[in-house]
């Protein structure tokens, strides 16, 4: 029997700068690598103090979980504590 897509929940990890830059992505491991190459690009380029002064997450950025066009990012942190949205 063919699976229904139509019915399955998309999810979507949305990397988010507090410059307003997004990046969406399908995957959570491609999402959490652009992260950590973003957050390394502005250490190297800043400094690790300058870096982290982010002011809502540190360095500035987070992943934020969509799933079928709602926030579900409070769910995945407490469902999937080992798989972090952000740097800290």
């Amino acid at each position: 029997m063919a699976e229904d897509t139509e019915d399955a929940e998309q999810t979507e990890f949305l990397l988010v700068c507090e410059n307003g830059d997004i990046e969406p992505f399908d995957d959570y491991h491609d999402a959490y690598e652009a992260l950590t190459a973003a957050v390394k690009r502005d250490v190297e380029k800043h400094g690790e103090e300058t870096a982290r002064e982010g002011v809502i997450h540190p360095y500035g950025m987070s992943i934020t979980v969509m799933r079928d066009g709602r926030d579900v990012t409070e769910d995945w942190e407490r469902n999937e504590p080992h798989k972090p949205l952000s740097m800290g």
